[in-house]
Order: structure tokens, then sequence, then C-alpha cells
């Protein structure tokens, strides 16, 4: 009896590993699918990026920053 019972168990296991298997492909291509739409149709677009802050472009490049770092032997030190 026990080992009926555990065949079936052990079958049960194998169905729920497929269905799993299965679950996640079915997922994996449909937010594939919708992404290509998305691309396709121009509804998605990438956030645009700022490359300086805007103090850095007023103040320059070469500007000293609001900030120093310094190894005194012991760690490094940030002071703001």
């Amino acid at each position: 009896m026990r080992k009926i019972v555990a065949f079936f168990l052990g079958l049960g296991l194998v169905a729920a590993a497929f269905a799993g298997l299965a679950l996640a492909v079915v997922l994996g291509v449909i937010s594939a699918s919708v992404m290509l739409v998305l691309q396709m149709t121009g509804r998605l677009q990438p956030a645009m990026v700022r490359t300086a802050r805007a103090e850095d472009r007023t103040r320059g490049a070469s500007a000293p920053r609001d900030y120093r770092v310094w190894n005194d032997g012991r760690g490094t030190i940030i002071d703001m």
C-alpha cells in the first residue's frame, strides 16, 4: 500500500514540476510578445537621462565639489 501511495505522490510531483515549467514558458512568451508589441508601436520609450547635474553646468567642470575625500591611514574619510 505504501508503495502505491509513494508512486502516485511521485507522479504528482512530476506533474507539478511540468506544470510549473509550462507556466514559466507561457509567461515568458506572453511577456516577450507584449514587450515586442510595445516596442513596435512606439509606446515603450526609454527615460531621458541627464548627463550632468544643473549646478555642474553652471559652475563648470573644474569647480570644487561640496565634499572632500581623503585617507588618514585608518580608513577613507568623506567630509560633506
